[in-house]
């Protein structure tokens, strides 16, 4: 006997499933970046997803494989990597490092307020109700993180500095955001998804060497310690969140997928009050909120995209 499986709850499968890989990928670097660094962990994710992704499209496609692409495909997808797998992953990592897992998923799933302003500006497309809806309530749960942050300093950081530490995570939201503007446009120019993806870790990788070359950081990982084994967790989880997530929008309608995978937020402040060390992550009631606020407003958002 053969189960059948609908599109839609396939397509619901693999949303969830894409949401709890991207929330592994906040909780292991804040397990990570305990006793280990923020550049080697970004490097390890990088490696992972190319080690990852590489070889199934090595199979999946035959060469000669530069057949599939072209050079607006080659410069999207880059610039995309260099964007989203690179700038904001660094930013994502220094932030978890800086306030915690909790506190910076839901700022960071305000890429989707930042997405729209950029498809508003490069795509021409319209602002509707939905989305004005949906920005205010990205707002509203960020205003409580700020809130929040300020609060877990014990009264001893300023606005200013509160600022200071919330503009990481908002930076690398607006990394994020300017994304998927430059993958559509890959993707217009013919290159299908997974090697698209390839050539985005791949970029993001030489990239990110070059800079820790650059500023005379790079050096050899070391095998053996702990903080190595949860980046690596890391990378595993978000290359399976990707994935799931790029597979899920081509057998399902965004209106399906998209809400799901703004549950990240909340998973991770789940997660993080269930698995995580206080020492590590302190989960207030308030940041719950927040994260469900955010999940609603970037929801709204998502599907009246």
């Amino acid at each position: 006997m053969v189960l059948e499986v609908s599109d839609s709850l396939l397509g619901v499968l693999l949303a969830s499933v894409a949401a709890v890989g991207f929330a592994g990928q906040f909780l292991f670097v804040r397990l990570g970046t305990e006793s280990g660094k923020v550049t080697d962990g970004v490097l390890i994710v990088l490696c992972c997803n190319v080690a990852l992704l590489a070889p199934p499209a090595l199979v999946l496609y035959s060469p000669p494989y530069v057949d599939l692409f072209t050079p607006v495909s080659v410069a999207a997808f880059g610039a995309a990597g260099l964007a989203g797998m690179f700038v904001a992953r660094l930013l994502t990592f220094k932030s978890v490092e800086e306030i915690g897992a909790n506190l910076s998923s839901p700022v960071i799933a305000s890429n989707v307020f930042f997405a729209t302003v950029f498809a508003i500006v490069f795509l021409e497309e319209r602002l509707t109700a939905l989305h004005l809806a949906g920005i205010v309530l990205v707002v509203a749960g960020i205003a409580v993180v700020s809130w929040e942050t300020a609060a877990d300093s014990s009264g001893e950081t300023s606005l200013r500095e509160t600022g200071a530490l919330l503009a990481v995570p908002l930076a690398a939201a607006a990394a994020i955001g300017i994304e998927p503007i430059f993958i559509s446009i890959g993707l217009a120019a013919g290159t299908p998804t997974l090697p698209g993806i390839v050539v985005m870790a791949t970029t993001a990788t030489v990239a990110f060497v070059g800079y820790l070359r650059w500023t005379g950081s790079l050096r050899s990982i070391p095998l053996r310690r702990a903080s190595t084994g949860w980046f690596v967790a890391g990378g595993v989880s978000t290359t399976v969140a990707f994935v799931a997530y790029f597979a899920a929008l081509e057998v399902a309608p965004v209106v399906v997928v998209m809400p799901l995978l703004q549950l990240t937020p909340l998973i991770v402040v789940v997660c993080s009050a269930l698995f995580l060390p206080r020492r590590l992550e302190r989960v207030t009631w308030r940041v719950g909120a927040a994260a469900l606020v955010v999940v609603a407003g970037a929801t709204l958002v998502s599907v009246s995209g």
